[in-house]
């Protein structure tokens, strides 16, 4: 909470942060050494979760399939507790706060006020393998608040972090949902790729993110990707 909390405001081309060190050093490398393996993640794309138009190349594991994954039983305890910490609701709260006018933002651009939000969030463990990429885009408009922490063992494949753009037509907006193509936009900044990092961001019109393509056979991106996320008005749920 304390490196969140004071962690100094970046805000252009939107409000983001990113934060060195996050975790204290001896739990990251425990971290390192619960690393899973290849066969206990399920491509994204066959869960149903995005379109057959995503890329093949990230991976994911879900908390409800902890207790499940080929591995051993040290590695899903620790995993199950890691997810159930970073679910916290004070974990989640405290987004609210550090995009106090991100989310000001976001709500005019909704027409909706704090007392409309309904929030929930999601939480996956991600890895990114060679031929990933991922267009410039503000993300679904449900998102609030997206949380990326990084777990590269090393910092060789600094490269691989998210960066931000600006669209070369400055007008432009979106309020969320396609993935446009890296001819139409500038990159302005990467957050390295680099252990024990973490980068976070409000969703808004002009929150322009994505992943440069990972072009070297053999690269691996692992990362958490936690989301707040809010329903909507006509939502059923």
């Amino acid at each position: 909470m304390y490196q969140i909390l004071n962690a100094p405001l970046r805000t252009w081309p939107f409000p983001h942060i990113c934060v060195h060190n996050i975790l204290p050093a001896d739990f990251y490398a425990e971290l390192m050494r619960n690393r899973l393996d290849d066969d206990c993640f399920t491509r994204l794309v066959d869960t149903g979760r995005v379109g057959m138009g995503y890329s093949g190349a990230r991976a994911c594991v879900f908390p409800k399939e902890v207790d499940s994954l080929p591995t051993s039983e040290e590695k899903r305890s620790f995993w199950k507790q890691l997810f159930e910490t970073f679910r916290d609701a004070e974990f989640s709260s405290i987004w609210l706060s550090v995009f106090k006018q991100g989310m000001a933002e976001k709500l005019a651009d909704n027409k909706m006020t704090v007392a409309d939000l309904k929030l929930y969030n999601e939480m996956f463990l991600m890895r990114d393998t060679t031929t990933y990429s991922l267009g410039p885009h503000t993300d679904t408009p449900r998102k609030m608040v997206s949380v990326l922490f990084y777990m590269p063992p090393d910092d060789s494949n600094s490269h691989l972090g998210t960066s931000a753009y600006i669209p070369k037509d400055r007008k432009f907006t979106c309020m969320g949902g396609p993935h446009h193509p890296f001819e139409n936009f500038e990159l302005v900044a990467s957050m390295p790729y680099v252990p024990n990092t973490l980068v976070a961001f409000p969703q808004t019109k002009r929150s322009f993110h994505g992943v440069e393509p990972v072009a070297r056979e053999g690269d691996v991106r692992d990362l958490i990707l936690f989301d707040l996320k809010t329903r909507l008005p006509g939502d059923d749920a």
